[in-house]
């Protein structure tokens, strides 16, 4: 579900994994599509680290 929430905010995803079922899994990404109230639902998760800065807007 994460990977999905990734690929449907427009993140890149690269995900790792040397288990074939997590492979497969894995690959299934573009078989669903989360929902409006799901997408927010992960969107509004607090995880506590600071925000990410975009280095194109920093100069870096």
């Amino acid at each position: 579900m994460v990977l999905r929430w990734q690929v449907q905010s427009g993140r890149v995803a690269i995900p790792k994994s040397a288990d074939d079922r997590r492979q497969r899994e894995n690959l299934d990404v573009f078989g669903f599509a989360l929902t409006g109230a799901e997408m927010a639902a992960i969107d509004a998760l607090d995880t506590g680290a600071p925000p990410r800065l975009d280095s194109d807007e920093f100069g870096h």
